[in-house]
């Protein structure tokens, strides 16, 4: 690195801590009593103060407006009843999407799966927390990298998955959908739960905070210490989250700091013989495990430029940390490497909102830069016996992006969007000394165009095309791989006659840029396409008052279609890139080829039923077609599915107990299977949580 590499890295750490600093400060302020002031009209996605009874919540991030495609809304309720062990799953229990769970720690990020795409590690799907983006780019891993192990059960407020590209606010990893997730600016009284199970596991969290005219916080701390039903696979894992805002001249100030740690042991995979002989509890080799760890700053204000137009200005930080062992099989033997990513992170979104006579036009800009290290070595016990790999890296992101919604007469609704993004690539490869910087910049358009239309009183009529993109595995040792984009399109329909509800929609995802392997010549290209379609399905139907009936599911069909040199000219610049060679989670396809990773069908069927105020209980059935495992071209997985049984039960306005009976028949069944290798699912067991809200 030279000197002026350095200096520019010194000051970037120094900025970027400075930044974290203030958001400490911010928060901190929040807590001295200001006079009553005006306050700010709030930005797109914080349009009212919502209050959670008997916890009272304002200031509240609303979501913005959802484009007209298929998005599914989780509330506050529904996260913290749901009787999950990660944040992925309680996010595929609320929302009901597809979760294959990678289960070696909770910095082993796990792989959800929209709209058939494979989402390696949640690459494909793109997590936003409070508005800051949490995939990270230019990853050795695999590009998008999703550790959703920062989000705190206690403080989230609002869960919302969008299907597909749709929303102009996100660029890059959005392709196959949008997770949003929201964190209460201040509350009052307290809350928190306890919960245990049989397997020797315990969680909880608490959260607290005050609310004055104007000034508000929020504190809250969470906590797991996991056993595991496996051998090695007990962790530790803390979460915290600092929120404040406060009134500042005619506008308002938030702030917000999140915490997480964790430090795990790993159990491994279970080859496939190993599996179907009934032998999943013991431990690959007992020193895999690892650590991580990730600080993000946020600081945001408000401001209204008249009557009718608001400001929301955003900037963002973040420090992460990860160190991973883990055996893995690498031709057909089994190897321990280690991996570790260090980086630094600044981020920003301004946005100017102005309401119209028939709806609003939204004008922003969002940018991002982030310095990472990444390192692969091969080891013994957590020794080090040689480096694969160790490359420094840089990325840039800048975008732009409108959105117009309107209407036409009383029952056409128009959505109008376009965003441009100019995303550049910076890698160096440590172990060669000769080499120097390579770099590549990649320009990409993409359109946003919806409507909606009202039939009827009940009947909403839907559709939507879209353009995304993702950057591509691998790209921080080749940066001019190009993006992966995709056109996405959906038609549907929503049905809502009070107690009974219903959604239909059909999807497809044209994809290009796929890794694939030239039947010909052998080569590997980025230039294979795929064609990812289905149609997804919702039920909701209560009877008599006290009887939910509920289910959903969806169908993929998601394949790999041919050979395509890039035809995308005008946004590629005509480049046509030199084949490359296949990486780490970067299998190469042939055309015909299962997308592999995407099961043909899943969902759930479910029944709730209250026997009386505070007494409730439910039946669950989550079931899971096959899939062709990752590096298996040819093989299919077993379907299965998967029963739970529970109830709650309230003493007085304060506390309830949770019983969950989790894998009623103690199925067995794979989370996930890759190259003959297998996450065995967790066998029957007792969840037991305490809840309590304790209003002020």
């Amino acid at each position: 690195m030279s000197l002026g590499d350095r200096i520019t890295a010194n000051f970037t750490n120094r900025a970027l801590r400075s930044a974290l600093g203030a958001c400490a400060c911010a928060c901190a302020v929040a807590a001295s009593p200001v006079e009553a002031q005006e306050p700010a009209p709030p930005r797109v996605d914080t349009t009212k103060i919502t209050v959670v009874t008997p916890v009272t919540v304002t200031g509240r991030r609303e979501l913005a407006i959802a484009p007209p495609v298929s998005t599914v809304e989780v509330s506050k309720e529904a996260v913290q009843r749901a009787p999950a062990s990660n944040p992925y799953d309680l996010v595929g229990r609320s929302a009901g999407i597809e979760v294959h769970q990678q289960g070696q720690g909770p910095g082993f990020a796990s792989n959800v799966v929209i709209g058939g795409f494979t989402s390696d590690h949640s690459s494909d799907v793109l997590l936003v927390l409070d508005g800051v983006p949490i995939n990270l780019p230019i990853h050795g891993h695999v590009e998008g990298y999703a550790d959703w192990s920062i989000l705190s059960t206690g403080a989230l407020t609002t869960t919302r998955v969008i299907h597909g590209p749709a929303s102009p606010l996100y660029g890059d990893f959005a392709l196959g959908g949008v997770v949003e997730t929201y964190t209460a600016a201040d509350a009052t009284g307290s809350a928190g739960s306890l919960a245990a199970t049989t397997f020797g596991d315990v969680r909880g969290w608490v959260t607290g905070g005050f609310h004055r005219p104007g000034s508000g916080m929020l504190v809250s701390l969470a906590g797991q210490s996991e056993e595991g039903w496996r051998q090695n696979a007990d962790y530790l894992l803390g979460n915290g989250v600092l929120r404040g805002w406060r009134s500042v001249g005619a506008g308002r100030l938030e702030g917000g700091l999140y915490l997480y740690g964790s430090k795990w042991n790993s159990p491994g995979f279970v080859p496939v013989d190993r599996y179907n002989q009934g032998e999943l509890e013991a431990a690959t080799d007992t020193t895999d495990g690892g650590d991580g760890q990730r600080y993000i700053g946020t600081l945001r204000y408000g401001l209204p430029l008249g009557p009718k137009t608001t400001l929301d200005a955003q900037l963002w930080g973040q420090l992460a940390q990860s160190t991973v062992y883990l055996t893995l099989p690498e031709d057909n033997i089994l190897r321990q490497t280690a991996e570790g990513d260090d980086r630094e992170a600044l981020g920003f979104q301004a946005l100017v909102n102005r309401a119209t006579d028939d709806g609003e036009f939204s004008l922003g800009a969002s940018g991002r830069a982030d310095w990472t290290s990444y390192t692969l070595d091969e080891t013994v016990q957590r020794e080090s016996v040689s480096a694969e790999q160790a490359d420094e890296g840089r990325y840039q992101a800048i975008g732009l992006f409108a959105r117009w919604r309107g209407m036409l007469g009383p029952r056409f609704l128009y959505d109008l969007g376009l965003r441009g993004d100019l995303v550049n690539y910076q890698s160096l490869n440590l172990l060669d000394s000769l080499a120097d910087w390579q770099e590549a910049t990649d320009p990409v358009v993409s359109p946003k165009l919806g409507a909606s239309y009202l039939a009827s009183d009940r009947v909403m009529l839907l559709a939507s095309l879209a353009r995304g993109f993702r950057g591509p595995v691998g790209v921080i040792s080749d940066p001019s791989r190009p993006l992966v984009t995709a056109w996405a399109g959906e038609i549907g329909a929503e049905y809502n006659a009070g107690s009974l509800q219903l959604g239909l929609s059909f999807f497809q995802f044209n994809t290009a840029n796929e890794r694939i392997k030239d039947p010909v010549s052998l080569d590997v290209l980025a230039a294979g396409t795929s064609r990812r379609r289905g149609v997804s399905m919702t039920a909701a139907l209560l009877i008599g008052g006290r009887l939910t009936l509920q289910a959903s599911g969806t169908l993929n069909d998601a394949e790999v279609t041919g050979i395509a040199e890039p035809v995308d000219v005008a946004f590629d610049l005509g480049t046509l890139r030199p084949p490359v060679r296949p990486n780490f989670h970067d299998e190469p396809l042939q055309p015909g080829d299962a997308v592999p990773g995407v099961s043909e069908y899943f969902g759930r069927v479910g029944a709730e039923y209250l026997w009386k105020d505070g007494l409730s209980s439910y039946l669950l059935t989550r079931f899971t077609g096959p899939f062709t495992p990752i590096g298996e071209p040819g093989v299919s997985t077993q379907p299965y599915a998967v029963v739970d049984v529970g109830g709650s039960i309230a003493f007085g306005a304060t506390t309830s107990l949770d019983v969950d009976l989790l894998n009623v028949f103690d199925t067995k069944y794979p989370e996930i299977r890759a190259s003959g290798y297998i996450n065995p699912g967790a066998p029957r067991s007792l969840l037991v949580s305490v809840r309590f809200l304790r209003p002020k």
